[in-house]
């Protein structure tokens, strides 16, 4: 049962949305697949309806990785996107304004933070763009470091995520920081749009996808602001 109290809430929530558009201008990861699409079916032609085929890497715009992205099979995984919890995904964040930022972000990027264990959520989000380039990629992004990870998940942190193609630098080939993420048993976004936020503690609401032979999903994420409604200590 939901409480009259929350309803209210949430009537008077503001929703943001944290997604980066896809279309078939949408940047992606060197070496990925864009996004592309044919329709299959038009209502000019039917008169009955439009359909559409799509391609894409899942890893394209605002998305979730599974673990099977870094280790073990794609299809079938008991690791997949698809069996991941859902609970991660949806509960009180902390938004932090680092922009503009580049390179690696540490544990002393954020140490305020990391002193102030009381305001900390069990998700945090990184903002380290003012502005975020959907039509091209930048190879000078923000990304994490391993430190930083093993900090947050001392602290109890569950999920994390940015505003960048990805957790590790660019040119990575043994990809450190995915694999702490997995090793501390944390989940983690990418790509996310947070031009039109500022620092603060919202609801996120982000889950991925059912695709249970996939290593990623598409998410649109969602910020909800409930002001000083709704006790953010959960």
């Amino acid at each position: 049962m939901i409480s009259r109290d929350i309803a209210a809430a949430f009537d008077r929530c503001e929703v943001v949305d944290i997604s980066q558009s896809i279309s078939t201008r949408s940047a992606s990861f060197p070496g990925d697949t864009a996004f592309s699409y044919q329709v299959t079916m038009s209502y000019s032609d039917s008169k009955l309806a439009n359909v559409s085929a799509l391609t894409m890497s899942p890893h394209v715009g605002t998305h979730a990785d599974a673990p099977n992205h870094i280790e073990g099979i794609i299809a079938d995984s008991p690791q997949s996107i698809g069996r991941l919890p859902l609970k991660p995904y949806i509960g009180p964040v902390n938004v932090v304004d680092l922009s503009p930022f580049h390179g690696p972000i540490s544990s002393e990027s954020i140490a305020a933070l990391l002193a102030n264990g009381g305001d900390l959520q069990k998700r945090i989000l990184f903002k380290t763009r003012i502005q975020t380039p959907f039509e091209q990629f930048q190879n000078d992004y923000a990304f994490f470091t391993p430190g930083l990870i093993e900090s947050l998940a001392d602290l109890g942190v569950e999920l994390i995520g940015i505003d960048t193609p990805s957790v590790d630098q660019v040119d990575s080939q043994e990809l450190p920081v995915h694999h702490k993420l997995r090793e501390r048993n944390m989940y983690w976004l990418e790509n996310l749009d947070l031009s039109d936020v500022t620092e603060d503690i919202y609801c996120l609401v982000a889950q991925p996808l059912k695709f249970v032979e996939l290593e990623a999903s598409p998410v649109r994420a969602l910020l909800l602001n409930f002001g000083d409604t709704v006790d953010s200590s959960s």
